[in-house]
């Protein structure tokens, strides 16, 4: 008898739960603020959520990818997107992964886990019709966003070899697609340097060009099979201060 009361006690918690969550993204998703991530892997995405200031998923949350490779299925309007005739499962590690192949070849220089063409880390979008229907929502949900203030977190994994005036020269064209949207837009790419000394952890801002610029000094690449540091929790005092920065340019 006690257990059966314990059992339902746990199933009105979770139901609660959710009422709760359906609640608070409602009213994220009618503010005039509106934040997601937009690669280049699921970091960022993971960053907004743990933080509580996620708006919803965008294509890009989950998959490994480049701003060059967003920049082009964004001028065209997400056209070949989930087409399967560019989709091709193709394997990462001991998985197997769906790729969109539209467009592999980058003038800039990224992690190499980023320049394989479009990756559905997440997502089967050759298989499962489902999936594919939810990234196309995705998709229009995107393209239908105006009169909003857009907030963008871009994770740039750890590459030694980015041209940084590049990259935020793409930045930049991204920003102007939801500009000419009449949105007011906020780009926010983050990256790491790596250090030796603990005394050296510390994080730096810059605005370049209207892109916000955050740099980590950091022990370890968020990286390998250690959860602390493969979702960079390991440095939440360094993210914990971009993301009171970022709430209060939000305020």
């Amino acid at each position: 008898m006690l257990e059966t009361e314990f059992s339902e006690r746990d199933n009105m918690l979770k139901k609660l739960k959710r009422i709760v969550k359906i609640v608070q993204n409602y009213f994220k998703n009618g503010s005039q603020n509106v934040f997601f991530s937009i690669g280049e892997n699921c970091l960022a995405d993971n960053i907004l959520n743990r933080y509580e200031i996620k708006s919803f998923s965008s294509p890009f949350s989950s998959g490994r990818s480049n701003i060059e490779y967003i920049l082009k299925f964004e001028q065209e309007g997400y056209e070949g997107f989930v087409d399967k005739s560019f989709l091709k499962y193709e394997k990462v590690g001991n998985s197997e992964v769906a790729r969109n192949k539209k467009y592999v070849e980058t003038k800039n220089k990224y992690n190499s886990l980023c320049t394989n063409g479009f990756e559905f880390t997440h997502h089967d979008v050759i298989s499962d019709v489902k999936v594919r229907n939810t990234i196309i929502r995705r998709c229009n949900r995107l393209l239908n966003i105006s009169n909003k203030n857009i907030y963008m977190l871009y994770h740039h994994r750890l590459c030694n070899e980015t041209d940084e005036s590049l990259l935020v020269e793409d930045l930049k064209k991204l920003k102007h697609i939801y500009e000419n949207r009449h949105n007011k837009v906020f780009i926010y790419m983050f990256t790491q340097v790596i250090v030796n000394d603990p005394s050296e952890r510390t994080i730096s801002h810059n605005v370049v060009s209207g892109i916000n610029i955050y740099k980590l000094n950091t022990l370890d690449e968020w990286a390998g099979d250690d959860e602390d540091i493969l979702w960079a929790r390991c440095d939440d005092d360094l993210i914990s201060d971009m993301i009171k920065d970022i709430k209060a340019n939000a305020q």
